[in-house]
């Protein structure tokens, strides 16, 4: 290896470690950090040579910038060292490694016959399903590997006439890190998806005592990341497994062989999937998943909040929905076309108003009977905060927004949710049923109606989609303008209209929890969505009950 190739490792191994250092003093871990930089300085002693032979503006601004961080060192100043080590050095360091490439000296790993040889040991299946493909030079095409701006190899998928990146163009392992810093412990970890494997490395050195599972159904992938990642440790030790199956199906029923692991998906992965339907499940789990992390770090804390408060159960309000004919109003687009009709047919209709819409609806002088609010997120509180609301129930999510119970003038009752387990329990002490959420305010107002025996259930402003390209219903929507990324679906009327992943997933539970009710009929109305196991009607055709 010649002198400008060692450069091109050393300077690799600078701009692995300014990322990590970074953290380190961003989390106020400075031992850590401290000590990650003094290995930094000596192994930057190389870098600093080349450039200073140079002789160029690179070589007088490294300087600077070494003064800098001594200066902010000797000043114990943390802050400052983290925002020149991120901000001036790691720009500098990243145009020597691109300068360094373009001139021939990356180095490119070859792991391929190593991974191999201990994989026939450790693996004799798989290791028969890899030999045989990597004697012959038989790529697809669909698969393009490059060098990182850090000098790590990442990778791009191409699928149909769309290329995308498999991990980061410029710091792969730190994207790694990024992905898997707030995983939580278990014995076992099943990743969908290996990709060329920094995500799976990442997670085995963060977790060392635990086995991780990979879930991957293109062989190429694996070869190429067999090639470019050195896996023989971690093999050896049982640590990783890698589960081939080109039969995606076959290969997420795997799944179902093991207990007490959590799960991890590589999103990049599933983007790869060529199969439109499996691709969309796939899609549709991976932000069901999502959702629900993103979610934790307010449910506990809302739980107690609303716990605290003693709120009655919400079954009391059975007799407002019992052998009724209960109106679900979310805040869709189509809701301003249904607002003259709720009005025409108040008397007959319990209507039971998500918060998003209540504001819609007192504007134009109709008061819901029953108002619920989910979301646990904060700011919830603005639907309702200021309104007259004192003779109108609002039934609360027992992890729901707990400023809500504060600003809301009228009677708070609460529901308790089933897939929670403080909630779970919470109810059997109290010997009252659960609720089904679904992921949305909608969707748990449509499980409560079924619950309290509602004899029939309309949906206003339930599309969920873009009607007319608007997002909310008309004074709290807006035109959605770049359609790239939102699915097509079918609409009431028998044309197509877009809609989110998000709503596409509530649109699918809904007609999965109302496929086998046979005593609630439900009706659908405006230019939305279909939901198959609803009836799209107008008004005038509806048997009313109340």
């Amino acid at each position: 290896m010649d002198m400008n190739a060692n450069l091109f490792e050393s300077n690799r191994e600078n701009l692995l470690l300014i990322p990590q250092i970074v953290s380190c003093f961003r989390k106020q871990r400075y031992h850590e950090g401290t000590s990650k930089l003094s290995a930094f300085l000596r192994n930057l002693d190389d870098i600093t040579e080349f450039l200073l032979s140079k002789n160029d503006s690179c070589s007088s601004e490294l300087q600077e910038i070494l003064l800098a961080i001594l200066n902010a060192q000797d000043n114990m100043d943390y802050i400052l060292q983290a925002d020149i080590l991120d901000g001036d050095l790691l720009p500098l360091l990243q145009k020597v490694q691109i300068e360094l490439c373009n001139d021939g000296n990356a180095v490119i790993p070859d792991n391929l016959q190593h991974n191999l040889s201990v994989l026939r040991q450790m693996d004799y299946d798989l290791y028969c399903i890899l030999q045989d493909d990597s004697k012959t030079d038989n790529s697809s095409g669909k698969l393009i590997p490059s060098i990182a701006i850090n000098g790590q190899i990442t990778l791009q998928q191409k699928v149909n006439n769309r290329v995308f990146y498999m991990h980061s163009s410029v710091d792969p392992q730190n994207e790694a890190r990024m992905l898997m810093e707030d995983v939580q412990t278990a014995d076992y970890y099943i990743v969908y998806g290996m990709g060329l494997g920094y995500h799976v490395r990442e997670l085995l050195d963060k977790k060392p005592y635990s086995k991780v599972i990979v879930l991957e159904n293109d062989k190429e992938t694996i070869l190429f990341s067999m090639r470019y990642l050195d896996w023989g440790e971690y093999l050896k030790q049982k640590r990783l497994e890698i589960i081939y199956n080109d039969d995606i199906k076959k290969l997420i029923d795997e799944l179902n062989h093991f207990t007490n692991y959590e799960l991890v998906i590589h999103y990049p992965s599933i983007q790869a999937i060529e199969n439109p339907k499996i691709k969309m499940t796939l899609e549709d789990f991976f932000v069901t998943i999502n959702s629900m992390k993103e979610q934790e770090m307010y449910l506990d804390n809302n739980f107690i909040q609303n716990s605290k408060r003693k709120l009655p159960d919400c079954t009391s309000l059975k007799p407002l929905f019992e052998n009724k004919s209960v109106v679900i109003v979310g805040a869709g687009p189509s809701a301003s076309s249904q607002l003259n009709a709720l009005k025409e047919y108040r008397t007959e209709i319990t209507i039971f108003a998500t918060g998003h819409a209540v504001r819609t609806l007192l504007n134009e002088d109709i008061r819901p009977d029953v108002i619920i609010i989910t979301d646990p997120k904060p700011d919830m509180y603005k639907q309702v905060k200021g309104l007259d609301l004192d003779d109108i129930p609002l039934i609360i999510l027992s992890t729901g927004e707990n400023s809500v119970v504060e600003n809301y003038s009228g009677q708070t009752y609460i529901a308790y949710q089933k897939g929670y387990d403080k909630a779970e329990q919470a109810a059997d002490e109290a010997g009252i049923p659960v609720f089904e959420t679904g992921g949305s305010v909608t969707t748990t107002a449509l499980d409560i109606a079924l619950k309290f025996s509602a004899k029939q259930i309309i949906f206003v402003g339930v599309d969920l989609a873009y009607t007319g390209g608007i997002s909310h219903v008309k004074g709290e929507g807006r035109q959605i303008k770049d359609f790239n990324g939102l699915r097509k679906v079918a609409s009431c009327n028998g044309g197509e209209v877009f809609t989110s992943k998000n709503l596409d997933i509530y649109r699918k539970w809904i007609q999965r929890r109302i496929v086998n009710e046979k005593e609630t009929t439900i009706y659908n109305t405006g230019e939305c969505a279909f939901i198959e196991g609803t009836i799209w009607t107008t008004w005038d055709k509806m048997n009313l009950y109340f």
